[in-house]
């Protein structure tokens, strides 16, 4: 099947008929549903990056499951260092103008790696009905969202000592397949989808088999509930003001499951608890190497704007403070994405076929750039000034009379319009001073696990007897 444009895609949203709710209120027809609008536009641009002759040599990637081209962010196995490499090059320059990749190809790549390990241990069938479900998001282009994060409850205690329970457990085991109750959180993107696939998210102790689970259903199986939350944007599109959100935006959902049945052959992980600890193993490694490139191009992103911002006031490069603090950033987004690059080219091949980037590269490097992320917000405030809060609005340049007020006393250099400057100012406004700001934030320090998450990763992986050693040579003690 060919692969799907953006219109095809949101086409495809009319065949399922998910149960969401936001803002206290029931919402029908997500394909031309006014809060969806931003998130469409979203998921959409990563069909049409298929299409677009600049990127599609980087978008697309056959396929050899189904001998197929398929889109590299989307379903695509990762088999080799290039395979990596690729995705690092296409991340950044994907989020540097589209805010985000829907980057689902990773967490297919964590599932495929813990279920062949699964089934290397216990003799399952998870890894081939896994191997059958990702031919099928392949041939129709299916766009997945991912149930990980469980909502942990008190979290001085594990799941099963969660009273009332919160994480995702088995409830009922038969012939047919198993039934499933309880929640994720920051399911992105979730009824914007046509699928959900759950996994663990962290490692379990046999007193918790039953949280020990991984399936993929569509997304209105009867018993699912998306609460979601809008994208951080303007409902009424604001083409000064908000010119990223009121175009592109990110649904986030609770996702309830209130006793789900899943067939057996749409089970990936059933009690095997020793197991839940391989997929967040993964996810560390692939996804966050994937998260080195995403803020490298967000960083891109504040770079570009800051020196925009810097012309309409009548400045730029050649003035020092702004010279060096806009180098400082290029400098920033040069190293998270060397990481990335270094983290493919220094990873391993997993028995499944997957390639591993190395854990330590992607978690140091992910860890650097997102610390910085507050730091380009706060120097965009700097370039552009005091008026990214406190200009007036774009209604008020809609308005005749103080229109020409502003244009008479908000203009910048000559080189510029007023318009255009407010134009300019309006996007420093956006990106380092709204509810987009948040967001942003919220992607950089919390996305893909809290920073001590990568903490724990390199001191656990490091070798540090190793330079221990060393430094005893060079002492000569024993």
């Amino acid at each position: 099947m060919a692969l799907k444009t953006a219109a095809e895609y949101i086409e495809s949203l009319k065949k399922v008929n998910p149960n969401v709710f936001m803002l206290g209120e029931k919402v029908n027809r997500v394909w031309d549903n006014p809060l969806f609008r931003s998130t469409l536009n979203l998921v959409g641009a990563t069909h049409e990056f298929s299409f677009d002759s600049e990127y599609k040599h980087l978008s697309v990637a056959h396929s050899s499951l189904v001998n197929e081209p398929v889109r590299r962010l989307n379903s695509h196995i990762q088999t080799t260092k290039e395979d990596a490499s690729i995705k690092a090059k296409l991340t950044r320059e994907v989020t540097s103008r589209r805010i985000c990749t829907f980057c689902q190809s990773n967490f297919v790549c964590v599932a495929w790696a813990a279920t062949y390990d699964a089934d290397q241990k216990y003799k399952t069938p998870y890894h081939e009905r896994f191997i059958e479900y990702v031919k099928y998001l392949q041939k129709n282009d299916i766009d997945v969202c991912w149930g990980m994060m469980d909502p942990k409850g008190d979290r001085r205690f594990g799941p099963s000592k969660q009273s009332p329970p919160t994480d995702l457990r088995i409830v009922d085991r038969n012939k047919e397949g198993i039934v499933v109750k309880g929640a994720k959180v920051h399911t992105s993107f979730g009824p914007a989808t046509q699928e959900i696939c759950v996994v663990p998210c962290r490692a379990l102790r046999e007193e918790d088999q039953d949280f020990a689970v991984s399936f993929a259903v569509p997304v209105d199986t009867k018993g699912i509930a998306f609460i979601a939350r809008p994208a951080p944007g303007p409902l009424e599109p604001r083409e000064m003001e908000s010119p990223i959100s009121s175009a592109l935006g990110g649904i986030e959902a609770m996702t309830v499951f209130d006793n789900v049945f899943v067939p057996w052959e749409r089970v990936f992980l059933c009690g095997e608890w020793d197991m839940c600890g391989q997929f967040p193993s993964y996810f560390a490694s692939i996804h966050r190497q994937s998260k080195c490139a995403c803020l490298a191009g967000h960083t891109d992103m504040l770079i570009g704007i800051a020196a925009l911002t810097a012309e309409v006031n009548g400045l730029g490069m050649d003035v020092p403070h702004i010279r060096d603090k806009i180098t400082k950033m290029m400098m920033e987004a040069e190293a998270a994405y060397g990481c990335a690059v270094g983290a493919a080219e220094d990873g391993y091949k997993h028995p499944s076929g997957i390639w591993i980037p190395n854990t330590l590269v992607a978690n140091s490097g992910f860890n650097y750039i997102r610390s910085l992320a507050g730091e380009g917000i706060a120097t965009l405030h700097d370039i552009a000034g005091g008026l990214v809060v406190t200009m007036p609005t774009e209604l008020d340049y809609a308005n005749p009379v103080t229109k020409e007020y502003m244009d008479t006393y908000l203009h910048g250099s000559n080189d510029f319009t007023t318009e255009e400057r407010l134009r300019v100012l309006s996007l420093a406004q956006e990106v380092c001073a709204s509810r987009f700001t948040g967001y942003l934030l919220g992607w950089a320090i919390n996305a893909s696990g809290s920073p001590v998450t990568n903490e724990i990763v390199v001191r656990r992986g490091y070798d540090l007897d190793k330079r221990i050693k060393i430094a005893k040579d060079f002492a000569k003690i024993e």
